[in-house]
């Protein structure tokens, strides 16, 4: 695939690499107009080397993930945003915002600069709570799955139970 779908949903490597570690990158999959980036593919392909769980991610690019080539637009984009950011960071955002799509991201500094720019911003924590009001998962199955992430894989949240990121 080259180019993303309108408000196309844009995969970061942080929020693949969360799910695989957890096994589940199969419910990323039913997101809407779901796509990530070539720049995000080859970060993954470089960290399966040292955290073989990110194999789970790969195994899902292409048929389940459409890996898309930024277009040209985006690539303007993605030059100025590498000044700030990684790779991967800079292109998905670029993609995104040139699609008026929304990106998904757990990296802090992708996550300010996609407020700034009016891009649509969720990241691995949005999407558990998604999960868990669609019934995809229970609020305990996400609970466990933030943990593992806080404890196997150094993941920075802002609390460490799940139940402090749903509504009352």
């Amino acid at each position: 695939m080259t180019g993303p779908p309108s408000d196309a949903t844009v995969l970061n490597t942080t929020v693949l690499s969360n799910f695989a570690q957890v096994d589940h990158v199969e419910l990323l999959l039913d997101l809407p107009r779901l796509v990530t980036v070539n720049a995000v593919q080859r970060e993954l392909e470089d960290g399966a080397e040292t955290h073989l769980y990110i194999e789970h991610a790969l195994a899902v690019l292409d048929d389940g993930i459409p890996v898309i080539s930024p277009s040209s637009s985006a690539e303007q984009l993605e030059e100025e945003l590498l000044e700030k950011l990684d790779p991967g960071e800079a292109q998905a955002l670029a993609v995104a915002e040139a699609a008026d799509g929304t990106v998904v991201t757990d990296d802090g500094d992708a996550r300010v600069t996609a407020n700034q720019r009016g891009v649509g911003l969720t990241g691995s924590i949005g999407l558990l709570v998604r999960f868990v009001e669609d019934d995809y998962i229970t609020a305990a199955t996400a609970d466990e799955y933030l943990k593992r992430w806080i404890d196997e894989a150094g993941f920075r949240s802002p609390a460490r139970d799940f139940d402090a990121f749903l509504e009352e």
